[in-house]
């Protein structure tokens, strides 16, 4: 792949990873949001919502440099709207806009419309005051916005070079993610804290399903919610739900397969052997106590940390430290280790 060629194609992928982001987030905020509104203990609410969710995405040390609280009006505002978070909502959605204004000719006019259009709408918004009241309608608009660009590319786009290089980066983003969620959230559930008992797990649990948007699903399969190994199960290695991380992880290797069978990148054996090692180990693991969950998750965020640099060198032609580029994955990696 040339230069140009490997730029524009850099530039889909970081496209369909900054729209997966902003709609992880919006989820996260969205859940959180009403796990406080159905409790009336405030404190309840910062000492298991709000913090652990700045611990999810990863970003805590830049969160301490600018706030000196994790309550529910600094994360939302952190999460949402913050021009001094790169990963915020707002953030994501203009990184997004961005990079597609460079490939227009690529993505279906009416892709880059509703990118375009979800876009100035949140950065009208962002200079109002009231993002923690706002927080459940901007949550929803924005989730609605990343299903119809998601509809949009998927129903008007060829099943070419372009398409999978989207694809690629919707579903590495989202195994990370998917991993990085169930990580935090299970040390939370699973603590040393006598004050976690009862129905408050039963609470974080549910949270826990509608993060991933897996409650509908769960309910479906008449999964228990004392049941953490089963619910590990839907969420990690159920290969028919579209946010397991072995799910996400098929999609990847799916698309590079896909983009070497075309011609659009010479090989991708490195990246492709990580894939199938990290899908093999989630995979084996299932018989192993339900309490490793955590470390195994931690080993997929480094997993994709590694797939998205093989990504990098073999999609992409440059190493993954230079320029805007290297600077978007050194952001990656750091929430991965955090």
């Amino acid at each position: 792949m040339s230069p140009m060629l490997a730029r524009v194609a850099d530039n889909l992928y970081w496209i369909a990873r900054a729209i997966e982001r902003a709609d992880t987030y919006a989820r996260l905020l969205e859940v959180s949001h009403a796990m406080t509104r159905e409790s009336g203990d405030v404190s309840y609410g910062a000492r298991t919502v709000w913090e652990p969710l700045v611990e999810i995405t990863g970003d805590m040390e830049r969160f301490e440099q600018l706030f000196h609280v994790a309550d529910e009006e600094s994360v939302v505002q952190f999460l949402a709207t913050s021009p001094d978070n790169p990963n915020s909502i707002t953030s994501c959605l203009r990184r997004a806009r961005q990079n597609a204004q460079s490939v227009r000719d690529l993505l279906p006019t009416d892709v880059w419309e509703a990118l375009n259009t979800v876009y100035l709408e949140l950065a009208e918004a962002e200079t109002g005051n009231d993002d923690r009241e706002r927080v459940y309608l901007l949550s929803r608009q924005v989730r609605r916005a990343v299903a119809l660009l998601h509809g949009l590319i998927d129903g008007g786009m060829r099943r070419d070079g372009s398409w999978y290089f989207l694809r690629l980066g919707r579903f590495t983003e989202r195994a990370e993610k998917s991993a990085r969620l169930l990580e935090v959230k299970y040390r939370l559930l699973l603590p040393d804290d006598a004050a976690l008992i009862g129905g408050v797990e039963l609470h974080q649990w549910r949270s826990l399903l509608r993060s991933a948007g897996a409650d509908e699903a769960s309910r479906r399969l008449d999964v228990d919610l004392a049941s953490p190994r089963r619910l590990a199960q839907l969420l990690v290695t159920d290969d028919r739900f579209p946010r397991s991380v072995v799910y996400c992880l098929d999609q990847v290797a799916m698309a590079l397969t896909s983009l070497v069978a075309g011609g659009d990148i010479a090989e991708a054996d490195t990246a492709l052997t990580l894939v199938g090692q990290t899908r093999a180990a989630l995979i084996a693991a299932e018989s192993l106590p339900s309490q490793s969950l955590a470390e195994r998750m931690d080993r997929v965020q480094r997993q994709c940390n590694a797939i998205d640099e093989a990504v990098a060198l073999s999609c992409f032609a440059y190493s993954p430290g230079a320029g805007m580029e290297g600077t978007q994955r050194a952001q990656a990696a750091r929430q991965a280790q955090n």
